[in-house]
């Protein structure tokens, strides 16, 4: 019996690995990804692998140091522990008594704990719509009293306390704390807690070793990202770091060597309705955090229990400060397909390139032209008036069944201004807004943001929401529609904004039969397929197709 249980376990663990092997090198084989992962699981490096180059030329290693942004605000954190755990400031003591002369009368009743857990109420720096002057990063170094100046006279959000507002200059104080109690900077107490802990490969400064940070993904359109000096992200970010020290930074907070076992307890718990803790963010059965800085995404997560854990680090991002989140979602989405692979389960990776036969040409589909040509192993697509990735969405959905009909009238009503009558579709809280009026001043406001309005397209729907397009002018407003259990509308909210390009090429790679992978990433858009045959191309996304007739 137990003989047969090894074998099967041996079997999942290689069907496992082999899986996210094929996750990950399909990303890089469509240049997506361009980094390190480390997986571990059962006490077992399960992957160990590189992808890409840290600079252009030279290949990713092991020993690649990657800026890993705000995961920095655990080690943080974890030096705030150290203190307590000397007795020199207690979780529960308002900071202006630590911070010197630093102390704002504005954060008299702020105190540790809510600067660790982003309940205080401080306006953040490097994060738009918090009040504060907007302003970036630069190459040199900035003293730590002039970054609390550009945020220390700034009106709280809310009350301490009563509220999650993610705030780096939160962590940035905790960093002053740290200097004013320990007499220390911040750098050398850090590094003093990096070697007592043997992290040899963590540091602040750049090396031989450092990766350097890109915008974009495909090698053609790549561009040098800046990079900052430390000194503007203190206590919040600029630390870098490798998967080696990630993974073992696991092991020592998971072990009895790291604090006491209280302070070790709320290190590793949720201290906020959110799922917020200590420089941590907890999802599920999973403790984890993410990092961003220009050109730079991180990602950390692990199992508590089984100290099985994730690490990736990555030297790509978008460059538009609107799209770089979309960077920190793509990492998000492959930690967590690596999550259920280790779980046994199947996942969705990218198609495999085939060598094939290109088909070109000239095609029309609802007065709309696509030309495509060929691209060495891959062929160009480019229409005559939007990118290639859009003609599924911007086409309307076919009323063929209730759900899409019902989408069909919502566009309607949204975009003749019918609020009484849609909310017939609407739960009671949304029939509220309809008839009080909040739905037309919310959709004229994001009626603003597009210029002139000129249609609603409804293009996606299924049984819990549904995807509008809003066409202007001057730019494209996505939409989504949650519905409730019963098919009513609970919500309407701004899903995404897209500026407006007139024409723009795509690349699509062969999958084999006449069938193309149009990839939208590099882009940030939606990717599609392609089928081209003789007379005809055909377009599938979103479970919906669309054809035109070769010219």
């Amino acid at each position: 019996m137990k003989k047969t249980i090894l074998i099967l376990m041996m079997a999942w663990t290689t069907i496992c690995h082999g899986q996210l092997k094929k996750l990950y090198g399909r990303e890089a084989a469509y240049q997506h990804f361009n980094g390190v992962v480390l997986i571990q699981s059962d006490d077992s490096i399960r992957m160990a692998e590189c992808y890409g180059t840290s600079d252009g030329q030279v290949p990713n290693e092991l020993h690649t140091r990657f800026d890993i942004g705000s995961i920095t605000k655990q080690f943080t954190a974890a030096a705030i522990l150290h203190l307590v755990m000397d007795n020199k400031i207690k979780l529960h003591d308002f900071i202006n008594p630590h911070l010197g002369e630093y102390r704002s009368e504005r954060w008299k009743k702020v105190t540790i704990h809510q600067l660790l857990t982003h309940t205080s109420g401080i306006s953040s720096l490097y994060q738009t719509e918090q009040g504060l002057e907007v302003f970036f990063p630069e190459s040199k170094e900035i003293s730590l009293d002039e970054l609390i100046s550009r945020f220390r006279e700034a009106k709280l959000l809310f009350s301490p306390g009563e509220e999650f507002s993610y705030s780096n200059s939160g962590y940035i104080l905790l960093a002053a704390i740290i200097e004013q109690v320990s007499g220390l900077t911040y750098q050398d107490y850090m590094l003093e807690m990096f070697s007592k802990y043997e992290l040899q490969e963590t540091s602040f400064s750049r090396d031989s070793d450092s990766a350097f940070p890109f915008y974009g993904y495909r090698s053609d359109l790549l561009k040098n990202a800046p990079i900052y000096h430390y000194s503007w992200f203190k206590g919040a970010g600029g630390v870098y770091s490798t998967v080696g020290d990630l993974s073992k930074w696991v092991e020592i907070i998971t072990s009895y060597e790291f604090l006491n076992e209280e302070l070790r307890a709320l290190f590793l718990k949720p201290h906020i309705p959110l799922g917020y803790g200590y420089g941590w963010q907890f999802d599920g059965a999973y403790i984890q955090h993410d990092g961003g800085n220009a050109g730079f995404i991180s990602f950390l997560s692990f199992h508590p229990k089984t100290k099985d854990h994730i690490v990736v680090l990555t030297n790509r991002s978008f460059e538009d400060i609107t799209m770089f989140g979309k960077s920190a979602d793509y990492v998000r989405e492959l930690v967590t397909k690596s999550w259920s692979s280790i779980k046994g389960e199947d996942i969705e990776v990218l198609p495999a390139l085939a060598r094939w036969p290109l088909t070109t040409g000239s095609f029309t589909i609802d007065e709309i032209s696509v030309e495509v040509s060929e691209n060495d192993t891959s062929l160009w697509v480019s229409t005559s008036e939007m990118p290639p990735s859009r003609i599924i969405i911007n086409t309307t959905l076919e009323a063929n069944d209730q759900q899409s009909l019902k989408m069909v009238e919502i566009a309607r009503f949204l975009e003749k201004g019918k609020y009484w009558s849609l909310a017939g579709h609407c739960d009671g809280e949304m029939k509220f807004v309809m008839y009080s009026g909040m739905m037309s001043i919310g959709m004229r406001m994001m009626m603003n943001q597009v210029g002139k309005m000129t249609n609603i397209i409804p293009y996606y729907v299924d049984e819990s929401h549904g995807l509008l397009r809003m066409k202007g002018t001057e730019r494209i407003l996505d939409l989504i529609v949650y519905f409730d259990s019963e098919g009513l509308i609970q919500g309407i909210f701004e899903h995404g904004k897209y500026e407006l390009d007139n024409k723009l090429s795509m690349l699509a790679y062969p999958l084999g039969n006449n069938l193309y992978y149009l990839d939208g990433l590099p882009y940030g858009e939606n990717s599609a397929k392609l089928k081209i045959l003789e007379d005809k191309i055909v377009f599938y996304q979103l479970d919906r197709s669309v054809s035109g007739r070769r010219q």
